[in-house]
């Protein structure tokens, strides 16, 4: 059994905005997930393990916020490019 979403078709053909929805679910997840083991290593005194997870949360909620500004062609203006 696998937890994958479907990718959405529009005639035959894989959506991209879907694909890109689809990426940002997956990276909404692994940043819960990354922050509840960084919680539960804290809460079972291993305080450096735990904040990495942390720092691994972060790094994905970033890594999301870096995908929407590509998705949404945001990225260039972003870095100093013109049009």
């Amino acid at each position: 059994m696998t937890n994958r979403l479907p990718y959405e078709t529009r005639a035959g053909a894989v959506s991209e905005a879907d694909t890109y929805a689809q990426l940002l679910e997956y990276l909404r997840l692994a940043e819960e997930a990354a922050y509840t083991i960084g919680h539960l290593r804290k809460a079972n005194d291993d305080e450096l393990t735990g904040q990495g997870w942390l720092a691994i949360g972060e790094m994905l909620r970033l890594t999301g916020i870096n995908v929407t500004n590509l998705a949404t062609r945001k990225m260039r203006s972003s870095v100093g490019y013109d049009s």
